[in-house]
């Protein structure tokens, strides 16, 4: 940054004086390398000492950067015939956001309460059946398994109150053993005239299927009714995990090891799934009155630094000695082009990414398409690793409600998305203002998450920012060592662009962002 006025001194380091030579003021430069070094190391000394309280701070500048344009707009003439201040205008921002992210995470929460209330509804019904089944008995015991598959039909009763089952599940009957428990299906669903009783007979109707050795009968006796939670642990866990063993062995796997494995886990952990469940309750609670205090301290944080900007600024600036305020002004400047191309350009990447995941979704079918659309939007703050999250619940809704075909399409519109963002949005949008190379951001984001988990991801790339463009500074203005500008991300897309136009390709990565 050149000062305009000659007289006063210059915003670089002082010209050598005539004669000598740059070997003569190397001493000098040492110097001020390691002066440098040094203040740069006490710095990181004390960003890790104080890491545990640093987070709020940085989200507060965070915030204060994003909303400082805005609240210099508004607060800089008079609005609808009214002049109004910046904390005012910035009080107005916070209860337009906080309402607006209230409503959407109501309605979000209303439409997932009621699915899980319908849910819990059919499921209190299955847990509320009572279904018959029947004990199958051998006549002897036997040297080898008696397999009983699912199909054998039985007939419950005698009369008008006679009534048809076939055997749900498969069972076996272990050698060694008499009996094993059977549960049953009604084939023609009817009105029940009655329940079935414990002492009415059971006949075996058709036997095909049944694996009995010679010279032994296989008897069938009414037993207790299966409960709901019986069934329908049955039907949903060890039915399915019997049948995919069975097709990777080829031979007949017992469902009995499965039952005998769920119960005796039940046996082990049922005891303590009370004390679990009230750590996990009073984690929760801690979680969401520490993030509300969080939250409030944020936006304390933000409002001070937006309305006091001006002192903040002067006084920052009134630091380094007059001759190098040049220099400072320099050093802000490199500063805020940084984080110009990654807050602000990432924020409206965030804004296209949610309008084109929603709109897709939409036209896809997908239910919870606003949520999962903003939901993919609020993720995109986080690049690289906020793609991955926001993919994998949009693609296990879409697996979960269309299938296999409609989680392909929604995969598929994603990864379109996203390849725009990566060769058309981010050069488009952020231009060459943030000059990150992916292996940086990559390496911040892990950086910050092992720091400060989530929210220290969300700030990574913005801090990295702020290192480089201290690097820039020093490299350019310092050193003297030339920008080279390298070769834009997407610039084949820029190219096609320009191509269509009617431009030359050469001028398409010329122009400003």
């Amino acid at each position: 940054m050149r000062d305009p006025d000659p007289s006063r001194p210059s915003a670089s380091l002082p010209t050598p004086p005539p004669g000598t030579t740059p070997a003569a003021t190397g001493g000098r430069m040492s110097g001020r390398t390691v002066a440098l070094i040094v203040f740069l190391a006490v710095f990181v000394r004390l960003i890790v000492v104080f890491r545990s309280v640093l987070f709020p701070f940085l989200m507060a500048i965070f915030l204060a950067y994003l909303l400082e344009p805005a609240v210099a707009w508004v607060s800089r003439g008079r609005r609808f015939g009214i002049q109004v201040g910046r904390g005012p205008v910035l009080l107005l921002m916070y209860a337009v956001v906080l309402v607006g992210g209230f409503l959407l995470v109501s309605c979000g929460v209303n439409r997932i309460g009621t699915n899980v209330q319908r849910a819990l509804t059919d499921l209190k019904g299955q847990l509320d059946r009572n279904e018959p089944a029947g004990r199958f008995t051998l006549e002897k015991k036997v040297g080898r398994p008696v397999w009983i598959p699912d199909g054998v039909v039985v007939r419950l009763g005698t009369g008008p109150d006679a009534r048809t089952f076939k055997t749900a599940f498969p069972a076996q009957i272990d050698e060694g053993l008499l009996e094993t428990r059977v549960l049953l299906e009604e084939v023609e669903p009817r009105p029940k005239s009655r329940p079935p009783a414990a002492d009415l007979p059971l006949e075996i109707l058709d036997a095909s299927g049944l694996d009995v050795p010679e010279g032994t009968v296989v008897h069938a006796v009414t037993d207790e009714a299966a409960k709901g939670l019986e069934v329908l642990t049955e039907k949903q866990v060890i039915a399915p995990v019997a049948a995919q063993l069975e097709k990777v062995t080829g031979d007949h796997f017992d469902p009995g090891i499965l039952r005998d494995f769920i119960a005796e886990q039940s046996h082990e952990h049922g005891a303590d799934l009370g004390t679990r469940l009230l750590k996990w309750g009073q984690g929760m609670v801690f979680t969401v009155v520490g993030s509300t205090y969080q939250l409030i301290l944020v936006l304390m944080l933000t409002a001070f630094l937006v309305i006091d900007r001006k002192r903040i600024t002067a006084f920052f600036r009134s630091l380094p000695p007059p001759h190098l305020r040049g220099s400072y002004d320099s050093l802000m400047s490199y500063v805020d082009r940084g984080l110009a191309g990654v807050i602000r350009g990432q924020l409206l990447i965030c804004v296209v990414n949610g309008l084109l995941t929603w709109a897709g979704l939409l036209i896809l079918g997908v239910p919870y398409a606003t949520l999962l659309g903003l939901l993919a939007g609020v993720f995109s703050l986080i690049p690289v690793f906020g793609t991955i999250a926001s993919s994998i619940p949009i693609v296990l809704v879409a697996l979960a409600t269309g299938g296999v075909h409609q989680g392909l399409m929604a995969l598929g519109w994603i990864g379109l998305i996203h390849l725009l963002e990566a060769n058309l949005f981010n050069p488009l949008i952020m231009g060459t203002n943030a000059e990150m190379h992916p292996v940086i951001i990559i390496f911040a984001l892990l950086a910050g998450e092992h720091s400060f988990g989530v929210w220290g991801a969300l700030l990574a790339v913005p801090t990295a920012s702020i290192i480089q463009s201290c690097f820039k500074y020093y490299r350019q203005e310092i050193v003297g060592i030339p920008t080279e500008e390298a070769p834009g991300h997407g610039q084949w897309m820029r190219s096609l662009l320009a191509k269509l136009k009617g431009r030359h390709p050469g001028a398409a990565g010329k122009g400003p962002a």
